[in-house]
């Protein structure tokens, strides 16, 4: 029991640190990591997958509540672009984690692997996005945000690997593309979370569980995160940030051969 917890609230401190120093969403290190524990713990992965990615949204509850609270104190945030994207993407996270519900684990993984490989490579590349010169305003949303929600509850993570570059491609200053992407990355969690709890899994959950939501682990690697997020913030002011991002983008690629195997 105890090795458990201590395992869990070292995934979240991973998850944390490597998501303040690269500012990507914890849940691609989370899900991977909750998937090779239950399937370690005797659970099949049909199972092991989807409540990986429930539980990673789950984490996010306590993660991203944190971040946005952050960036509002500081005036980053927008709020008309995070009532109208904000409700774009809750909306797809309900159509996205419903979608992972009736998806076989086999069949998950492998969406998890084509989208972290993406991540990675582009990690690799390590382009920044340059914002144009026009207004500011998330043009579109209404048809991007869904789109963004959707693959993001699908996989477990907040979608800010995608608000990012959609918002600084739609006028928006890197700061306040990451500050109003980190916000919208709440709903996701909310409306994900929410969707994944009310619908029973096919076997047996991890005890505490609701639906697909693992309580106990959300709550460790959670708390995990939380704790681990201003390191990682303060390491990524230190290293020399381009080269561990790309290293770290070829580990992605390495993890999402192995989900998709």
């Amino acid at each position: 029991m105890l090795i458990s917890i201590a395992i869990l609230v070292l995934i979240g401190l991973v998850a944390g640190t490597l998501a303040g120093l690269f500012g990507i969403g914890g849940g691609l290190v989370i899900v991977p990591a909750l998937t090779a524990l239950l399937i370690h713990r005797g659970f099949a992965a049909d199972l092991a997958v989807p409540v990986a990615v429930a539980t990673s949204l789950a984490t996010m509850l306590l993660t991203a509540a944190s971040a946005v609270w952050f960036h509002y104190r500081r005036g980053a945030v927008d709020m008309a672009t995070l009532l109208r994207l904000g409700l774009g993407v809750a909306v797809g996270a309900v159509a996205g984690a419903a979608l992972a519900t009736i998806m076989s684990g086999q069949d998950l993984a492998r969406v998890f692997a084509v989208i972290a490989a993406l991540i990675g490579l582009r990690m690799m590349l390590s382009k920044t996005p340059r914002p144009r010169h026009q207004q500011a305003r998330p043009r579109g949303w209404w048809l991007i945000g869904p789109v963004i929600g959707a693959a993001s509850a699908l996989v477990g993570i907040g979608g800010g690997t995608f608000n990012v570059p959609y918002l600084v491609y739609n006028g928006y200053s890197m700061v306040r593309a990451v500050a109003n992407a980190s916000a919208c990355g709440w709903p996701i969690a909310l409306a994900g979370t929410a969707t994944f709890a009310l619908v029973a899994p096919a076997g047996a959950p991890p005890s505490a569980s609701m639906g697909h939501v693992w309580l106990t682990g959300a709550l460790l690697v959670g708390l995990g995160g939380m704790l681990a997020a201003p390191a990682g913030v303060a390491l990524a002011h230190r290293l020399p940030a381009a080269g561990l991002r790309r290293l770290f983008g070829v580990v992605l690629v390495l993890v999402a051969l192995r989900m998709a195997w």
